[in-house]
């Protein structure tokens, strides 16, 4: 709310009049003002019957009256103005009867004249409100590269001419190759993602707002992701301001090859380093196509030694870049020490010549670029003491060794066995027949004796 004074101030015996200028925001709250002098007020508490009220009308062709106060604090509204108007008794009875409306319309706009009176003063107030309203045209989301028409709306009794300043984002707007102003009107062409906020007209200090909504792919184009090799990446193609009625469908594609995909998301499960490279994804929204792209990086790490190293060998681990821009930076962590410290190595090599047990651990290749981390990869090393892998090779062909000596003579001994015993059963076979044949009786011959 703005108050601008606009004519003199009219003195008289007892009624001061004065007339002032006030601009709202359609759907806002003002204060149109109406305050006793000091001395009125002196004089109003002198009276034998202090008690306060005021009358609040709209002087147009036909009055229409819009507040009563009466003493005792009972209050009278128009239907128009039912629980929109109000002027607190407490202040009434310090000389102060401003009017209080919310809500406000384009019908509230108009001349408003009020009697005051406490005791025997008499205030009269002139009040000129106006309402002022941004429109946009066309309504709703736009589409990038579109146009869009945006008018200062003043709804002003007197018709006066009024100077409108524009800002968005509370920055004062200048026109531009893009901007043009006319008037109360303020025109946006080729429409970016910066355009995307709140636009205000401004008359006298009050301020009306419209919030302007870009529909785009979040993001910078083109989106750069780096991920670490063997883990999984979601690409995002999310659409912004998108109105929640409205469906739209993507097609994805890999270095100009297609993708089998219609989703705002991306997702690959397993990255290996021919993932690497530059993905599109676009749509349309109103016959204007939103597209992005994103550079997919691969970190990986490469080692020259085998996954299981022996204390006291060389080991090389280097981390590189599958689709690298050649800006980055590396860093390598290693595992804490004794101390509670940890390995740090600026750049993309780690050479250990003498591995100790105590390098065992994970080492952590992290990429930068201006400060901020782009990506990790974690590459896990293992080094054995090499005294206990020889005492590990030993004992392995010892035991493999006298396993195949007791097979050997375990076998020897049931060979033994097995042939004691058949030469026993043969013994045995042989006795018993010998037996058999021996105790085979000859018939007997049987004589007759005469």
């Amino acid at each position: 709310m703005y108050v601008e004074p606009v004519c003199f101030l009219l003195l008289c015996t007892i009624i001061p009049v004065s007339a002032v200028r006030v601009t709202g925001v359609l759907g806002g709250h003002v204060i149109l003002p109406c305050t006793m002098t000091k001395e009125l007020v002196k004089a109003g508490r002198q009276s034998p019957y202090a008690a306060s009220s005021v009358q609040w009308q709209i002087k147009d062709s036909t009055p229409r009256p819009v507040l009563n106060l009466r003493p005792g604090g009972i209050t009278f509204t128009s239907h128009l103005a039912k629980s929109r108007a109000s002027v607190p008794p407490s202040m009434s009875d310090q000389g102060i009867f401003s009017l209080h409306l919310k809500d406000l319309t384009e019908e509230d706009a108009g001349r408003y004249f009020a009697v005051g009176k406490y005791g025997r003063s008499t205030q009269e107030c002139l009040v000129t409100l106006r309402i002022i309203k941004v429109m946009q045209f066309p309504q709703g989301p736009l589409p990038p590269k579109s146009s869009v028409n945006l008018t200062c709306r003043i709804v002003d009794p007197d018709g006066s001419s009024t100077s409108v300043h524009w800002l968005h984002d509370g920055i004062l707007v200048q026109p531009s190759s893009r901007i043009s102003m006319n008037g109360s009107s303020l025109y946006l062409h080729s429409l970016t993602q910066e355009d995307h906020g709140k636009w205000s007209c401004e008359v006298n200090g009050a301020r009306s707002s419209v919030t302007l909504l870009v529909v785009g792919i979040a993001g910078p184009d083109p989106l750069l992701l780096y991920t670490a090799m063997g883990s999984s990446v979601q690409l995002p193609c999310n659409v912004m301001h998108l109105p929640v009625e409205r469906q739209l469908s993507f097609h994805w594609s890999k270095d100009s090859k297609s993708i089998p995909s219609n989703k705002q998301v991306l997702f690959l499960n397993y990255v290996r380093p021919e993932d690497a490279g530059t993905y599109r994804c676009e749509s349309t929204y109103k016959s204007q196509q939103l597209n992005r792209r994103i550079e997919l990086k691969v970190i990986q790490v490469s080692s020259s030694g085998p996954e299981f190293t022996r204390e006291g060998s060389q080991l090389q681990l280097l981390c590189n870049i599958s689709g690298s821009t050649g800006k980055e930076k590396f860093q390598w962590t290693g595992p804490s020490l004794t101390d509670g410290q940890k390995y740090v190595i600026n750049g993309a090599l780690v050479n250990l010549r003498d591995v100790h047990i105590q390098d065992s651990g994970m080492w952590t290749c992290s990429v930068y670029r201006m400060n901020e981390v782009l990506g990790k990869v974690e590459h896990w090393v293992n080094v054995h003491a090499a005294q206990t892998a020889d005492v590990g090779v030993f004992t392995s062909w010892h035991v493999f060794l006298t396993l195949m000596l007791i097979l050997v003579f375990s076998l020897a001994v049931i060979a033994i066995i097995s042939f004691r015993n058949h030469k026993r059963r043969l013994s045995h076979l042989k006795a018993l027949t010998s037996v058999e044949i021996l105790t085979v009786s000859q018939p007997k011959k049987l004589s007759v004796s005469e």
